[in-house]
């Protein structure tokens, strides 16, 4: 059903909904969103995951036109809760805004607001999960959700939900640079572990074939994780294998970088997976062989990765959800992942 708002027609409109011009056309108008909002990562996930859920997504239009002009993807899971759209496998949630030039704190928001009452008008719980503070969409969002509930009466709850560790690279133009920012302890075992890579032979090098080189990156995450990771000989392990193998096929090129660790003594024993947006480099998964553990995969990794988020002139190196210790030893800083929850 289509509810006319002012200048706005809103509806219940799931991912199908939404042309793969339309949702690019938007998301170009929102520069500070990340990778995780490009529509090949929701098409990837509801293919994978989306069996338990229901897309309960929401878009705004304008009434004359039919231009797309907002859209908020949602789904609701079998605890009857309204989740952000995606993001039990995607560290930060899309929200994808015409642009507005009013402070959303402070004014009305039309489009923002339109999304929001017709959220609250779902009457359900709902958890805004994955909300960064650096996406102005997000910020706009959230105001307009805020003030949405308090006309309903309903309680809103903002708070911290995880860090997500990055490394500001602006005004970084050298690997150099930036270690000299570490204190000297963390500055010489990097530089320590990267000659020991070097005098083994280590060669780093970016996959010409991800979807290719998806099995032995599977391999070498089971190496590392086991039970732990991603990719068990559960069902959930071959959503999760799935859910990448869709992804590599629909994301535009260049958007995913799979970094291989290789010498002669262990061939391919690391994998790194890096995302490319306007905004940052972001590490988003990784995997070793424990074989090769005393060449200190995950650094050389790191470096590697660092170097290339320099050279390409990238704002950020980000490490994403999770405050693990060897983020913070290679520099990194915490930025907050915040959540939006309101009860029945």
């Amino acid at each position: 059903m289509t509810t006319p708002v002012g200048s706005l027609a809103v509806s219940a409109t799931p991912l199908a909904g939404v042309s793969k011009d339309e949702w690019s056309a938007l998301l170009q108008a929102n520069p500070s969103a990340s990778a995780f909002s490009l529509r090949a990562f929701h098409q990837a996930w509801w293919g994978a995951h989306g069996g338990g859920a229901e897309d309960v997504s929401i878009a705004a239009r304008s009434a004359s036109s039919g231009e797309l002009l907002g859209y908020l993807p949602l789904m609701r899971r079998p605890d009857g809760v309204i989740y952000s759209g995606a993001t039990l496998h995607i560290d930060y949630a899309t929200v994808l805004l015409a642009p507005h030039t009013g402070a959303p704190s402070q004014e009305s928001d039309p489009v923002a607001d339109a999304l929001a009452t017709s959220l609250l008008a779902l009457n359900s719980p709902i958890n805004m999960m994955r909300i960064r503070p650096a996406d102005v969409a997000h910020v706009r969002m959230v105001a307009s959700i805020q003030r949405a509930a308090a006309a309903a009466s309903r309680a809103a709850t903002f708070a911290i939900e995880e860090p997500a560790p990055y490394i500001d690279l602006q005004g970084i133009h050298t690997l150099d640079e930036h270690l000299d920012r570490l204190d000297k302890k963390q500055r010489h075992e990097i530089r320590r572990k990267v000659r020991r890579g070097e005098a083994a032979g280590v060669q780093i090098s970016a996959s010409e074939d991800i979807g290719a080189d998806l099995p032995e990156f599977i391999r070498l995450h089971r190496a590392r994780w086991g039970e732990r990771g991603l990719f068990t000989a559960t069902s959930k392990g071959a959503e999760e294998e799935a859910f990448l193998r869709e992804l590599f096929v629909k994301t535009p090129r260049d958007t995913i970088t799979m970094l291989m660790a290789r010498n002669e003594e262990f061939g391919t024993f690391a994998a790194g997976l890096f995302l490319r947006d306007a905004c940052a480099l972001r590490y988003w998964n990784a995997g070793g062989d424990a074989a090769a553990r005393a060449l200190s995969p995950g650094v050389l990794l790191f470096v590697h990765g660092l170097t290339l988020a320099i050279n390409e002139g990238r704002a950020q190196l980000d490490f994403l959800r999770g405050n693990e210790p060897y983020k913070y030893e290679c520099g990194a800083v915490d930025a907050q992942v915040m959540k939006l929850e309101i009860p029945r």
